[in-house]
Order: C-alpha cells, then sequence, then structure tokens
C-alpha cells in the first residue's frame, strides 16, 4: 500500500483480471517504470485482481512488469479503498491518467475534483471527459469526436510497448503469446498442434493471479530467436510487430478481430481468425506460409516495424509531463 510522505504527481486509473486480462496493466507499469525516473507515482488498481497483479509486479524483478531498480516506490499502490468501493474518492494527484476497456464512474471524480486526465484507450473503447485521449490502437470501432478542449493523439505510434528485442539467430521455436485470463488455456491447445507439425513451442503461459510467469530475459530470448510468433490481437501483437517477429494474429472475439484484420491488410500479420473457428488445418497454413515464403515474411516484418515503432512509449511519456508542466502553469496563474 502507499505509504510514502512524498506527495504523488501523477496517478493511474487500472484494471485487469482473468476476464479483462492483463495487458492494459502491463503497459501501465511500463508508463509508470518511465515516468518514475523523475516522477512520483501511485496506482490506483479497480479490483482485487488488479492490486495482487501490481503488488506481485512490484516483488518479482524477473517480470516483464517489475518495478524493482526502476525508481518506482515499492509502495506505489493506493489504500484508497477503491478495490472495495468504487463510490469512494480519493484525493487525485494533480494529473490522472486512466486506461479502462470499459467505462467507469472514477471519470467523474476525477474531472470533479479538478484534476487534469489523460485517458488512454483501446479502438475507441471506454472514451470519456478527458483532456488528453491516446488511442495507439490500428483501428478504431468508434471514432473519437473533435473537441477544441481535448487533445488527441491516434494511431500506432503512440502504443505503449516494450523495448524491440533485435533479432537474433532463428531457431524451430515458435513463441505462443496468448496473454493472461481465460485466452491462456488456449495456448495449450496451439502448442500441441504445433508439436504435431515439427515445431518447439514457447508459451508464455499468460499471468495467474499476481505474477507474470516468463521472465522478461526469457520472453526476449524467444522474441529474439523463434522462427515467428502466433499471438493474439491484444497489446502484445504490438510488442512482436516493434520487434520484427513475423507475426500469427489469432482473434478471441470479434473486437481482436478488428485489429487482426486490420494488420492483415495492411500487410504486417497473417490473420488466422476467430480462435474458435481456428482448424488445425488452417494453422497448418500458416505455419507453412511462415516457413517458406521468404518474401512474404520480410515484407510482413518491414511493414510491422513501420507502423508499430516501438517509440510509443516515450512519446506517451512525453505527452504526459507536458500536461503535468500544464497544470503546474495553471496553479502558478495569476491575473493582472
Amino acid at each position: 500500500m502507499h505509504t510514502s510522505t512524498v506527495k504523488p504527481e501523477i496517478g493511474i486509473v487500472v484494471d485487469a483480471g482473468p476476464t479483462l486480462g492483463y495487458g492494459h496493466a502491463v503497459r501501465c507499469l511500463r508508463l509508470a517504470m518511465a515516468l518514475a525516473t523523475r516522477n512520483k507515482v501511485v496506482f490506483y488498481p479497480l479490483s482485487e485482481d488488479c492490486e495482487k497483479f501490481l503488488a506481485g509486479a512490484a516483488e518479482n524483478s524477473g517480470n516483464s512488469g517489475t518495478v524493482r531498480n526502476s525508481g518506482l516506490d515499492p509502495c506505489f499502490i493506493s489504500s484508497m479503498g477503491l478495490t472495495r468501493n468504487s463510490s469512494l474518492s480519493p484525493n487525485f494527484p494533480p494529473l490522472v491518467i486512466t486506461d479502462l476497456r470499459e467505462g467507469h464512474g472514477i471519470t467523474a471524480a476525477i474531472r470533479r475534483q479538478g484534476a487534469r486526465h489523460i485517458s488512454i484507450h483501446d479502438l475507441g473503447l471506454a472514451q470519456c471527459h478527458s483532456d488528453v485521449a491516446i488511442d495507439g490502437s490500428i483501428t478504431r470501432l468508434f471514432p473519437f469526436a473533435t473537441e477544441k478542449t481535448r487533445d488527441l493523439f491516434l494511431g500506432p505510434q503512440y502504443m505503449i510497448t516494450r523495448e524491440p528485442v533485435t533479432r537474433g539467430k532463428l531457431n524451430q521455436s515458435v513463441l505462443v503469446s496468448f496473454g493472461g485470463g481465460a485466452t491462456a488455456r488456449l495456448a495449450e491447445t496451439i502448442s500441441n498442434q504445433l508439436v504435431g507439425l515439427g515445431f518447439t513451442p514457447i508459451t508464455t503461459r499468460g499471468f495467474k493471479g499476481d505474477s507474470a510467469p516468463m521472465a522478461d530475459s526469457e520472453l526476449a530470448a524467444a522474441m529474439s530467436n523463434c522462427s515467428f510468433a502466433i499471438s493474439g490481437s491484444g497489446v502484445t501483437l504490438y510488442d512482436l510487430l516493434a520487434s520484427g517477429v513475423p507475426t500469427i494474429a489469432v482473434a478471441f472475439d470479434r473486437i481482436q478481430l478488428r485489429t487482426a484484420d486490420a494488420f492483415h491488410e495492411l500487410g504486417a500479420v497473417l490473420s488466422a481468425g476467430l480462435m474458435d473457428r481456428l482448424t488445425p488445418a488452417a494453422l497448418m497454413r500458416c505455419c507453412k506460409e511462415m516457413l517458406e515464403n521468404r518474401p512474404l515474411v520480410q515484407r510482413i516484418t518491414a511493414a510491422g516495424q513501420v507502423l508499430v515503432d516501438g517509440k510509443g512509449l516515450s512519446r506517451v511519456v512525453d505527452i504526459v509531463r507536458r500536461q503535468l508542466w500544464l497544470t503546474g502553469q495553471m496553479k502558478t496563474y495569476t491575473a493582472c
């Protein structure tokens, strides 16, 4: 729990869990770690699952979500009671970032307190009144209305990804990354099919409860050396494209299908469509394309890195710090 006497400058409101998945929390941790080199950051998790995940990330220095040695206070989770009573209104810092998949009353509380608000979105979902809206998705289900009082930053150049991995000597492994929550169990089905095709599957195994089972160094090695990846069409897909990993994109619902199809149409991935309709024969055809069609692999790799250049985190950090500076200017301004 947050016990430091230093007043936080930036708050981050996020949710995660077995149903929602953990991608939102992972990218918020990345953002918090980058901001914490200069700023005091506090998290406001909206569920107990999310709170446990963030606490586990703080304690486990071997995970991609680690906060140790990052400048982020080990006691960085608010004890305001948000996980138990969403009607409570904590005293927010001057700048609050939200990263939510669904609309939530907490955004109105932020507005009532007069805090500056940056909202992070996927596919145009969970839109709200905010001073700045950032959506790093390749496409959107719902367009953002133009507002004079709000700044918009749209497109995959603003997607918060991990630091790109340099591709090394390739082997016969295939990285299978289906994220966390309910979708993680489907990785075992795909892995069994890959073994039958002569590949060595490496599964990220997703998140279970409060920790990520694959260490960041292990994941980086897999990304560097795998022949290709099979990934859900969430946050991890953007990580893979930024690192130049040829990827077969699988969708777990029709929302993810929009992402997979958009990247496919732009020549950045092979889309295998919806998971519940993916047959072993269709998967084998995609895998053979990855192994035998080298010109295709080179094209999708290049296209993916153009669309997702891996610099989204630094861009978002700059946006956040600019907004934090503006909150200071507002406080010090006096009329003549």
